[in-house]
């Protein structure tokens, strides 16, 4: 499931249907720091006056729906819970665009036990390390058999789509859900996640940055039992200073955060009109949005 930063405004929402999380250790510090444009910058700082509050808790019975939705046995949303890396993806079709230059994939996962649903907040940084940062908030829900026959749409009926777990913008209504599979996870290293009906869309997290080529070589060949080319699954450069989760709730905490995560953009002030191609991808109409915020 990555955002930019001006003045008053830090990160701004876009694309990305890339998940990673932070783990829920009740609180986290963070301070509220000037802007800030990219990751190199947010590892300098260490101030820590403003506390980041992350859901806690689990419900054994909204955890057993997802248990039983995800491919991987005994899925236990409270332990995916967390920060992940991604090491490594596949990003074809509609949820992939907007992704192809991204750096250093990162998110927080939290689990919400009353809904219930994990809430995932993504961000990458565009080009390389010195980059803008853009990110998304999306959220992850699994039906019981009952409740998906209610809520399928008729291109979901016509197509058949079974996915029992979702992801979901719910401030970019315009973003098609897409199925979201956990295929395989220990939680404590890797994650194997699937994001689409199809082999389109595929993503391998670690719980580290760079857990070395043999760590990835190695879950690209079990993914190969699933149908997925190994061959196709690229290495995601995870190139930029790392921060500390200390410093990641901070950056989720600065000014402007959650108005990008949400998808409330502010007022560009532009004194011209700027005209956009019509016939480019939303995605790239995004982009092309974002960099306005950084002219």
């Amino acid at each position: 499931m990555m955002r930019p930063t001006s003045n008053s405004e830090s990160v701004l929402s876009c694309f990305a249907a890339s998940l990673v999380i932070l783990s829920q250790p009740g609180q986290v510090l963070a301070a509220e720091p000037s802007p800030l444009h990219n990751f190199c910058q947010l590892a300098a700082v260490t101030d820590n006056s403003a506390v980041l509050k992350l859901d806690g808790g689990s419900d054994g019975r909204n955890a057993m729906l997802m248990m039983k939705a995800m491919t991987a046995k005994d899925f236990d949303p409270v332990r995916y819970s967390g920060r992940w890396f991604e090491v490594a993806s596949l990003k074809r079709g509609f949820a992939g665009q907007g992704q192809e230059d991204c750096h250093c994939t990162q998110g927080v996962y939290t689990f919400d036990a009353q809904v219930p649903s994990i809430q995932v907040d993504t961000f990458c940084v565009h080009g390389g390390p010195d980059g803008y940062i853009t990110g998304i908030r999306g959220k992850v829900q699994c039906l019981s058999e009952e409740d998906k026959e209610k809520q399928e749409n008729d291109l979901e009926k016509q197509e058949m789509i079974r996915e029992k777990c979702y992801l979901r913008f719910p401030t970019l209504p315009f973003i098609p859900k897409e199925p979201y599979d956990v295929i395989a996870t220990d939680y404590d290293n890797f994650a194997l996640v699937s994001g689409a009906k199809d082999k389109s869309f595929i993503q391998i997290y670690s719980r580290t940055p760079v857990p070395g080529p043999a760590f990835i070589d190695k879950y690209k060949s079990y993914l190969a039992q699933y149908g997925y080319d190994p061959s196709m699954i690229k290495d995601t450069p995870q190139d930029c200073e790392v921060m500390s989760v200390d410093q990641l709730a901070l950056m989720m905490s600065m000014p402007g955060m959650q108005e990008a995560l949400t998808n409330r953009f502010p007022d560009l002030g532009l004194k011209a009109p700027v005209e956009f191609n019509p016939l480019t991808s939303v995605f790239e109409t995004l982009k092309k949005l974002l960099e306005l915020y950084f002219k």
